[in-house]
């Protein structure tokens, strides 16, 4: 009776160590993307584009703390910082987008298992460093 009662117990250690494991690995639902947006372009210029080539332009969004947040722009440019980006307490990442071609260009802030996207227009930009008109 002895052994039994340590066979019980050590089987009570094992599944509650199993159900510890489990609760730790068990995958979290991902937060979804719940704000993606660009700051507006000057628009300045004789183009009609808000957005100029070889200008960079900030873009937001909005996710859990602790989550990733990627940009990417399926035409031709670039975010700075590329990559994933750790959302912060504040719950916002930025990147810098700077669009290589003109025409629309279709961006997305993508979190695992969530996607927002947003199209602009880009004209050619002329980046004069502290003014960026589109002409």
């Amino acid at each position: 009776m002895h052994r039994s009662r340590r066979t019980v117990s050590t089987a009570a250690s094992v599944m509650g160590a199993l159900a510890a494991a489990l609760v730790v690995a068990a995958p979290h639902a991902s937060a979804a993307i719940t704000e993606f947006e660009l700051a507006p372009g000057s628009g300045t210029g004789s183009s009609p584009a808000p957005y100029g080539t070889h200008c960079a332009y900030t873009a937001s969004a909005t996710a859990e703390p602790g989550e990733y947040v990627s940009f990417y722009d399926s035409q031709k440019g670039s975010f700075d910082p590329p990559g994933a980006i750790l959302v912060g307490a504040s719950g916002t990442v930025t990147a810098q987008w700077s669009p290589e071609t003109p025409g629309t260009h279709t961006l997305h802030a993508v979190n695992i298992g969530s996607e927002q996207s947003l199209q602009v227009e880009v004209g050619s930009g002329l980046n004069l460093g502290s003014a960026c008109p589109v002409l």
